[in-house]
């Protein structure tokens, strides 16, 4: 078995990567250690969005609850002229909506960045990394093939 092994180490000294190859290689992996961190922050948004759901269900509630009553009844109080009743609804929608801002506030200082850095990602680093592996990137207008097939196949899941 000794023998072998020095055979083997052998061939692999005897193995020269071209240099393109090897540069094509670290553009690659670093590349797709880029792709991972998008789709680690994706997953992290995704998350701290169920968390912030679940801890403000009750505001969110509140704010549907007075938005609905608003629009439901804005016949009514324009057949009474009940313009009091009307400000007293407006009024209730907004504090609704302020309630429901200041409970997401600590949340969304979490997704924020997180959403920025995807953003980046996605206008900067991705279109750049592409052009430094020797890929134009340019619009596109219409979806191929296999996305098309993709996006179907998710919304028969659904």
């Amino acid at each position: 078995m000794a023998k072998g092994k020095a055979g083997q180490v052998q061939a692999e000294a005897a193995l020269i990567v071209p240099k393109e190859v090897e540069e094509e290689l670290t553009l690659l992996r670093g590349f797709r250690d880029l792709v991972a961190e998008r789709t680690g922050y994706a997953l992290g948004v995704i998350a701290l969005n169920a968390e912030m759901k679940e801890a403000t269900a009750e505001q969110r509630k509140a704010s549907n609850e007075a938005r609905k009553y608003l629009k439901q009844n804005i016949e009514v109080f324009v057949k009474n002229g009940d313009y009091e009743g009307y400000k007293q609804a407006v009024e209730n929608v907004k504090k609704a909506g302020e309630a429901l801002k200041e409970a997401r506030k600590p949340h969304m200082a979490k997704i924020t960045p997180l959403r920025r850095a995807i953003k980046y990602i996605d206008n900067v680093a991705v279109p750049q990394s592409l052009e430094q592996l020797g890929v134009k990137v340019q619009p596109a207008f219409s979806l191929s093939d296999w996305i098309k097939k993709a996006v179907e196949s998710q919304k028969k899941r659904k």
